[in-house]
Protein backbone atom coordinates (compact mmCIF):
# COMPACT_ATOMS: atom_id res chain seq x y z
CA UNK A 1 0.00 0.00 0.00
CA UNK A 2 1.35 3.37 -1.24
CA UNK A 3 -1.11 5.80 0.77
CA UNK A 4 -3.46 4.91 2.97
CA UNK A 5 -4.29 3.57 6.07
CA UNK A 6 -2.55 0.81 7.68
CA UNK A 7 -5.14 -1.52 9.57
CA UNK A 8 -2.74 -4.07 11.42
CA UNK A 9 -1.39 -3.90 14.28
CA UNK A 10 2.06 -1.84 15.15
CA UNK A 11 4.20 -4.58 14.21
CA UNK A 12 7.24 -2.44 16.34
CA UNK A 13 4.86 -2.52 19.32
CA UNK A 14 6.46 -5.45 21.29
CA UNK A 15 9.89 -4.19 20.62
CA UNK A 16 11.60 -2.07 23.67
CA UNK A 17 13.16 0.91 23.03
CA UNK A 18 16.85 0.82 23.58
CA UNK A 19 18.51 2.34 26.35
CA UNK A 20 21.81 4.09 24.95
CA UNK A 21 24.57 4.59 27.96
CA UNK A 22 26.45 8.02 27.80
CA UNK A 23 29.41 7.14 28.46
CA UNK A 24 31.84 8.70 31.56
CA UNK A 25 33.12 11.92 30.41
CA UNK A 26 36.79 11.74 31.45
CA UNK A 27 39.04 14.96 31.52
CA UNK A 28 42.75 14.91 33.03
CA UNK A 29 43.75 17.20 36.04
CA UNK A 30 46.42 20.00 35.27
CA UNK A 31 48.93 17.84 37.31
CA UNK A 32 47.78 14.66 35.04
CA UNK A 33 48.41 17.04 32.12
CA UNK A 34 51.90 17.90 33.11
CA UNK A 35 52.35 13.97 33.36
CA UNK A 36 51.21 13.15 29.80
CA UNK A 37 53.02 15.54 28.32
CA UNK A 38 56.26 14.17 30.27
CA UNK A 39 55.52 10.54 28.98
CA UNK A 40 55.22 12.01 25.30
CA UNK A 41 58.29 14.22 25.37
CA UNK A 42 60.77 11.43 27.44
CA UNK A 43 58.96 7.92 25.65
CA UNK A 44 56.67 9.20 22.64
CA UNK A 45 58.02 7.64 19.50
CA UNK A 46 56.34 10.49 17.02
CA UNK A 47 57.89 13.78 17.31
CA UNK A 48 53.93 14.80 16.19
CA UNK A 49 52.20 13.78 19.03
CA UNK A 50 53.22 16.33 21.64
CA UNK A 51 52.28 19.57 19.15
CA UNK A 52 49.13 17.90 17.90
CA UNK A 53 48.39 17.24 21.76
CA UNK A 54 48.91 21.03 22.72
CA UNK A 55 47.01 22.10 20.40
CA UNK A 56 43.92 20.13 21.55
CA UNK A 57 44.25 20.94 24.99
CA UNK A 58 44.53 24.78 24.00
CA UNK A 59 41.86 24.89 21.61
CA UNK A 60 39.45 21.84 22.05
CA UNK A 61 40.01 20.72 18.56
CA UNK A 62 38.99 17.12 17.99
CA UNK A 63 42.88 15.11 17.09
CA UNK A 64 41.70 15.15 13.69
CA UNK A 65 41.42 18.82 13.34
CA UNK A 66 44.95 18.97 14.85
CA UNK A 67 46.17 16.74 12.94
CA UNK A 68 45.25 18.20 9.85
CA UNK A 69 46.66 21.32 10.57
CA UNK A 70 48.67 22.97 8.01
CA UNK A 71 51.78 25.48 9.40
CA UNK A 72 49.98 28.23 7.68
CA UNK A 73 47.00 27.84 10.35
CA UNK A 74 48.64 29.67 12.93
CA UNK A 75 49.58 32.79 12.48
CA UNK A 76 50.72 35.79 15.18
CA UNK A 77 49.47 32.39 18.15
CA UNK A 78 45.91 32.73 16.70
CA UNK A 79 44.98 29.33 15.15
CA UNK A 80 42.67 28.81 12.09
CA UNK A 81 40.74 25.62 11.98
CA UNK A 82 38.36 26.61 8.84
CA UNK A 83 37.95 29.27 6.99
CA UNK A 84 34.91 30.59 8.84
CA UNK A 85 36.06 30.25 12.40
CA UNK A 86 39.49 30.92 14.46
CA UNK A 87 40.50 30.24 17.75
CA UNK A 88 43.25 32.68 19.65
CA UNK A 89 45.19 30.39 21.95
CA UNK A 90 46.91 31.75 25.20
CA UNK A 91 49.77 30.02 25.27
CA UNK A 92 51.32 31.87 28.42
CA UNK A 93 48.69 30.24 30.76
CA UNK A 94 49.64 26.71 29.30
CA UNK A 95 53.21 27.31 31.04
CA UNK A 96 54.79 27.64 27.49
CA UNK A 97 56.37 31.22 26.24
CA UNK A 98 55.55 30.64 22.62
CA UNK A 99 52.88 29.02 20.34
CA UNK A 100 54.02 25.84 19.29
CA UNK A 101 55.74 25.69 15.78
CA UNK A 102 54.45 23.90 13.16
CA UNK A 103 56.84 24.58 10.37
CA UNK A 104 59.77 22.81 12.44
CA UNK A 105 57.08 19.72 12.01
CA UNK A 106 56.28 19.69 8.86
CA UNK A 107 52.62 17.80 8.54
CA UNK A 108 52.47 15.58 10.59
CA UNK A 109 51.45 11.90 9.51
CA UNK A 110 48.96 9.96 11.77
CA UNK A 111 49.85 10.23 15.33
CA UNK A 112 46.90 8.49 17.69
CA UNK A 113 48.66 4.89 17.71
CA UNK A 114 51.54 7.01 19.26
CA UNK A 115 49.40 9.09 21.30
CA UNK A 116 47.76 6.40 22.53
CA UNK A 117 50.61 4.18 23.54
CA UNK A 118 51.45 7.77 25.44
CA UNK A 119 48.27 7.35 27.57
CA UNK A 120 48.72 3.73 28.55
CA UNK A 121 52.40 4.66 30.32
CA UNK A 122 50.54 6.85 32.59
CA UNK A 123 49.42 6.46 35.89
CA UNK A 124 46.28 7.37 34.98
CA UNK A 125 44.04 5.45 32.27
CA UNK A 126 41.14 7.16 30.46
CA UNK A 127 38.07 4.96 28.89
CA UNK A 128 38.93 2.55 26.72
CA UNK A 129 37.97 4.46 23.20
CA UNK A 130 38.35 7.89 24.46
CA UNK A 131 41.80 8.76 24.14
CA UNK A 132 41.89 11.54 21.95
CA UNK A 133 38.32 12.51 23.24
CA UNK A 134 39.59 12.86 26.58
CA UNK A 135 41.61 15.84 25.58
CA UNK A 136 38.50 17.44 23.78
CA UNK A 137 37.02 16.64 27.60
CA UNK A 138 39.36 17.97 28.96
CA UNK A 139 39.64 20.92 27.21
CA UNK A 140 35.75 21.36 27.89
CA UNK A 141 35.96 20.71 31.33
CA UNK A 142 38.64 23.02 32.18
CA UNK A 143 36.67 25.91 29.90
CA UNK A 144 33.48 25.40 32.24
CA UNK A 145 35.67 25.45 35.61
CA UNK A 146 37.48 28.65 34.43
CA UNK A 147 34.36 30.78 34.17
CA UNK A 148 33.84 29.88 30.73
CA UNK A 149 30.36 30.36 29.23
CA UNK A 150 28.22 27.52 27.99
CA UNK A 151 27.14 29.47 24.93
CA UNK A 152 30.71 30.04 23.81
CA UNK A 153 31.66 26.28 24.74
CA UNK A 154 28.95 25.38 22.43
CA UNK A 155 30.24 27.40 19.38
CA UNK A 156 34.10 25.97 19.55
CA UNK A 157 33.26 22.51 20.62
CA UNK A 158 31.15 23.08 17.50
CA UNK A 159 27.81 21.53 19.28
CA UNK A 160 24.55 21.68 17.16
CA UNK A 161 22.89 21.80 20.10
CA UNK A 162 23.27 23.30 23.88
CA UNK A 163 21.76 20.31 24.91
CA UNK A 164 24.86 18.48 24.17
CA UNK A 165 27.31 20.97 25.71
CA UNK A 166 24.84 21.23 29.10
CA UNK A 167 26.64 17.97 30.27
CA UNK A 168 30.04 20.42 30.94
CA UNK A 169 27.86 23.09 33.13
CA UNK A 170 27.63 20.79 36.41
CA UNK A 171 31.50 21.35 36.34
CA UNK A 172 30.87 25.43 36.58
CA UNK A 173 32.00 25.96 40.28
CA UNK A 174 29.32 28.94 40.55
CA UNK A 175 26.40 27.29 38.62
CA UNK A 176 24.00 26.78 41.37
CA UNK A 177 25.05 30.53 42.91
CA UNK A 178 24.28 31.82 39.48
CA UNK A 179 21.43 30.78 38.87
CA UNK A 180 20.39 32.56 42.38
CA UNK A 181 22.20 35.90 41.29
CA UNK A 182 20.61 35.72 38.09
CA UNK A 183 17.14 35.11 38.48
CA UNK A 184 13.95 37.20 39.46
CA UNK A 185 14.52 38.64 43.36
CA UNK A 186 11.80 37.24 45.21
CA UNK A 187 10.65 38.58 48.34
CA UNK A 188 9.36 36.32 51.05
CA UNK A 189 7.52 37.14 54.32
CA UNK A 190 6.75 35.02 57.25
CA UNK A 191 3.48 34.43 57.85
CA UNK A 192 3.14 33.69 61.64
Amino acid sequence: MRFGRHHHANPLALVKPLKIQERELSWLTSEQITELLQVIRDRCDNPHVEIITLICLATGARWSEAEKLKPTGLRNAVITFRAEGAFCADYGRAGSQDPPTLEKHGQPNSAITSFRRALAKMTVQLPKGQAAQGLWHTFASHFIQNGGNIVTLQRILGHSSLAMTMRYAHLAPDHLQEAVRLGPAIKYQNQT
